[in-house]
């Protein structure tokens, strides 16, 4: 009882400082299943992202097929549509449109240690057309830790972002080292499972964009259904 009262004071400090930040920006982030045949599943996974006025930031569109090759390995691959809207910087009014379309691999790894949960991916992504045709590679790890006798579980995981577009010269403005890595994603939350079907999430995330030297500060919710 004193880990779950604990768990959720947690709970409410994270929201809490996470709305404490200057305007966060607010990420919606849907995720719908459905088994074909053994090991073999198609995704759809659309997202929705508001800047910290509430104005819309980008919205996702993203479709794919994920097969399990082993207990320990599974591949995917994804079709993406991505719509971002510009502002103008002075007076934050709408002006333009940039659209993308990508398609991306997936190699996903992970195991379980006791109540700790390790996940691994490795994601490859290639735009489609002559004027977006930039390359990326990701890298993801994340930790998950299974409470006994509690529904939610409190994850946290960081990516690491090499894009193929980013120039030398602005590589040059990143302090540190891991000169190749542009961007980095901090993210911690909580994700509940309703049943075996359906789970929730809510997140924080820092992302760092290291070869412009800006953070954005986001709060997010997930949802996830397994048909």
């Amino acid at each position: 009882m004193k880990n779950k009262i604990l768990l959720l004071l947690t709970c409410l400090l994270f929201i809490t400082s996470a709305y404490a930040q200057d305007n966060p920006a607010t990420w919606i982030e849907l995720g719908f299943s459905k088994k074909i045949i053994k090991n073999l599943k198609v995704e759809f996974n659309p997202e929705l992202r508001l800047r910290g006025d509430y104005q819309v930031d980008t919205y996702i569109i993203e479709g794919g097929l994920s097969y399990r090759l082993h207990k320990y390995l599974t591949l995917a691959s994804y079709y993406r549509y991505e719509n971002a809207y510009d502002y103008k910087k002075s007076t934050g009014a709408y002006k333009d449109q940039v659209s993308l379309n990508r398609i991306a691999f997936d190699a996903k790894s992970g195991f379980d240690l006791k109540r700790f949960d390790f996940q691994f991916r490795l994601r490859y992504t290639q735009g489609l057309y002559t004027n977006n045709d930039a390359s990326e590679f990701r890298y993801r790890a994340k930790l998950a830790y299974n409470i006994k006798g509690l529904k939610l579980l409190p994850f946290a995981s960081v990516e690491l972002f090499h894009d193929q577009s980013v120039l030398d010269l602005d590589r040059e403005n990143i302090s540190g080292g891991l000169k190749s890595i542009d961007k980095i994603r901090y993210t911690g939350g909580f994700s509940y499972e309703i049943n075996k079907k359906n789970e929730v999430t809510l997140f924080y995330r820092l992302q760092d964009n290291r070869a412009k030297k800006e953070s954005v500060n986001i709060l997010g919710i997930g949802y996830s259904l397994d048909f």
